[in-house]
């Protein structure tokens, strides 16, 4: 349920008994304080738009409207504010202010405009791939979407009343006989059409059939909840025997509830946990009664996530997130799945839209939801649209906006209305992959990140000293799935050493389950995502951290440490029958181009108290804590030179091959610049004196590339080795590794 906004009465009575000339702008500014603090995000507006009339260059009080503005659906005005602010403040105070004009921009449908904001964004974003520069792009992308010509011919109804009011209506569906449900908040209004008192209503779920003329006069649904609270989004099973609602007390948040056969009792429904849970929607998945529905519980990707499990006789039997491509860092709700082409459909905030909410859908196929589209116009526009439903038909149905056009008193387009469509022709609404949004596959690069990065970070285990006891070497010829069954081998022995404690076999044997198995569980699905990335022609990054627990000196650890990333990279050439060869020699037909960052680190990054004495193996071996270090994390994955806003190394990995004793070789790495920043190389650091490095400028100009010449001396102990150099740049990220390979010979 999305929050509802009104009028209150105290506002109106303040305003009868104050006179607008005689209050000054901080009395007004408190006024609008308290009207926020009361969810009356309108009227307060009204109180800080008064108080700007008074000091209209006081940068507070324009940063307040906008909120005020912006959470009351006022996006012009809120759009104004937040650049205003954003230009005073220069991201100071109130860093969101930029990002915050955007988003605002767009709702208003200015694309043009709001272009210049988002790639202002994007520029000035600390972390490239954080949330905001992630929402910067996809941004971007809805303004392109926006721009392009409105190729639509279908039209959507706005239902007059009694089914749409000057209050707020959304979330409407039919049953199988075609009743209409939705949820509206009316109250007692006032000659001007306005709600009396706040306080002693609240949302209600309506119901009605459709007579000769139309729909008939909008009825209550009766149900068994305490009245001192929200009602909506009711759902119902196949059988309608039971039905799924919302309820949000005014104290608590919101919960899913459900209701008996005989409509005489309601519980909260057992497994949607404590955490806010809303919009339900019950459909069959591969024969099982599956219910859909909105939840900000742990364990999701964002904000709020769409979550689904199967419905048994008093709740949820398990319950898991949808997961990505589908959530994403931002908010998804309002689920809808159509059981008969397997989509569901969804709005989000995130992913590339035309502002606000909008609308998308995705097909579960082979067990995963593919990556979501826009459904565009007319259903998606700069307004927030909500709740697609479809009728039993399956060509027909519902969405929920508050686009201009929807009944408003206080701004056009402060209020969610109800819209139906009917598809002009006979075929349900099962569309090929893609025709939803003609001309935007470019979403999926963004879609795809989210995607990649929902494990992330991926830890991966190992016993102690493994790969390769004893040794110095910083390669490995194993790959860690050989080093993960090893390890899952010693499970008796390590359970044996704490067979006298029933708490440490119970948390080595969690260990094991859960962080372990999930490690080359979490490893064996990124490997597909991974594949499925670089065949559509992506250029991806991965960058790995290496752990160790401290039982050696950190020299051997950071070996140790670059062993166990070197059985990694032995999995990516080996997996899925040597399939990512060709993407880490950049080879690839599609373009598609893998690449791994080393990052290792040894002792001086682990974990403290964890023990080091070889006389007490169960603390320093077989100890769960112990055994924690004993990994290294795929942390990172960055995706399309295009999206970079750093310099990268073209090829950051150089085999010399075999190389004779005392043999010098020299070779030249390239380092690249695809934004329009220049970035500078503060320092060059090699980790011997066998290697040296001399970068032809200390400068990558935007656009532009370098070469950098490295020598390597030829002395090295017999085998395999690797030298690393490091480039500290003022860029991101911060270090760039040129890293050197091959195999040593005496003789």
């Amino acid at each position: 349920m999305r929050p509802l906004r009104s009028h209150i009465a105290w506002y109106g009575l303040l305003m009868l008994n104050t006179g607008l000339s005689a209050q000054s702008a901080e009395q007004w500014a408190v006024w609008g304080e308290a009207a926020m603090a009361k969810g009356d995000h309108y009227g307060a507006s009204k109180f800080f738009s008064y108080a700007l009339e008074r000091e209209p260059g006081r940068m507070i009080l324009q940063w307040d409207f906008a909120e005020a503005c912006r959470l009351s659906h006022q996006y012009g005005p809120a759009a104004e504010n937040y650049a205003k602010v954003a230009r005073k403040d220069m991201g100071r105070t109130y860093p969101e202010a930029l990002y915050l004009a955007a988003e605002m921009t767009m709702c208003t449908g200015a694309y043009a405009d709001a272009l210049k904001l988002w790639n202002k964004v994007l520029d000035r974003a600390d972390d490239p791939y954080g949330f905001i520069a992630l929402r910067a792009r996809n941004g971007i992308l809805g303004c392109e979407m926006g721009l392009a010509p409105d190729t639509s011919a279908l039209e959507l109804e706005h239902f007059p009343e009694p089914v749409n009011s000057f209050a707020s209506e959304f979330g409407a569906r039919t049953n199988a006989a075609g009743d209409l449900f939705l949820t509206s908040l009316r109250g007692e209004l006032t000659d001007e059409n306005e709600v009396v008192d706040t306080s002693s209503y609240f949302a209600r779920i309506y119901y009605s059939g459709q007579g000769s003329g139309g729909w008939d006069t909008m009825q209550v649904v009766d149900l068994p909840l305490p009245p001192e609270g929200h009602q909506a989004n009711l759902a119902w099973t196949r059988s309608n025997a039971r039905r799924v609602v919302s309820y949000c007390p005014s104290d608590g948040p919101c919960r899913l509830y459900l209701v008996s056969a005989d409509g005489r009792t309601a519980e909260p429904l057992k497994g949607a946990d404590e955490a806010m849970s809303t919009q339900a929607m019950i459909a069959m998945v591969d024969d099982r009664e599956m219910l859909f529905y909105t939840s900000d519980r742990h364990g999701g990707s964002g904000r709020l996530d769409l979550w689904w499990g199967e419905l048994g006789e008093d709740g949820l039997l398990w319950t898991r997130p949808v997961g990505a491509p589908v959530n994403t860092p931002g908010n998804e709700s309002c689920p809808w799945f159509d059981e008969a082409s397997g989509r569901l459909y969804f709005s989000s905030d995130f992913l590339p839209g035309m502002g606000g909410y909008d609308l998308f859908t995705s097909v579960r196929k082979n067990g995963e939801f593919t990556m979501p589209e826009n459904m565009g116009r007319p259903f998606s526009g700069p307004a927030n649209d909500l709740y697609f439903s479809l009728a039993e038909d399956g060509r027909s149905g519902f969405i929920t906006s508050n686009r201009v056009g929807s009944l408003a008193k206080k701004g056009e387009t402060c209020c969610n209305d109800i819209y139906a469509f009917t598809l002009p022709d006979s075929r349900p609404l099962v569309l090929e992959e893609g025709a939803l949004a003609p001309g935007i596959s470019d979403v999926s690069t963004s879609a795809l990140l989210s995607r990649l990065k929902e494990p992330l970070p991926i830890r991966l285990y190992f016993h102690n000293d493994v790969p390769d006891p004893r040794s110095w070497d910083t390669v490995t010829t194993v790959d860690y799935i050989q080093t993960y069954a090893q390890y899952r081998a010693l499970y008796p022995e390590y359970m044996a050493t704490h067979a006298a404690s029933a708490e440490g076999s119970r948390s080595l044997n969690t260990f094991f389950d859960h962080e372990v198995d999930k490690g080359a569980n979490d490893l064996e699905r990124f490997l597909d995502l991974l594949l499925e990335a670089l065949e559509q022609g992506v250029d991806v990054r991965i960058v790995v951290r290496g752990f160790a627990s401290p039982l050696a000196k950190s020299d051997y650890n950071r070996n140790l440490s670059l062993r166990r990333i070197s059985s990694l990279m032995n999995q990516l050439r080996t997996t899925r029958d040597r399939a990512l060869v060709p993407y880490l020699a950049g080879t690839a037909a599609s373009g598609g181009k893998l690449s791994v960052i080393k990052a290792p680190f040894g002792e001086e990054r682990s974990a403290e108290g964890v023990s080091d004495a070889l006389s007490d193996l169960k603390s320093s071996v077989y100890s769960v804590a112990a055994a924690r270090e004993r990994r290294i994390e795929i942390e990172q994955v960055l995706i399309g030179a295009k999206f970079q806003a750093q310099a990268y190394i073209v090829e950051d990995t150089i085999d010399l091959g075999d190389v004779s004793l005392g043999e010098e070789r020299a070779t030249v790495f390239t380092v690249m610049n695809p934004t329009d920043k220049v970035v500078n190389i503060i320092e060059v650091k090699a980790d011997c004196g066998c290697t040296t490095a001399e970068p032809e400028q200390l400068v990558v100009p935007g656009q532009g590339e370098i070469k950098v010449p490295v020598r390597f001396n030829g002395r090295a102990p017999d085998g395999p080795f690797e030298r690393r150099i490091v480039l500290k740049t003022d860029g991101h990220p911060g270090e760039l590794y040129l890293v050197l390979t091959g195999v040593m010979h005496s003789e």
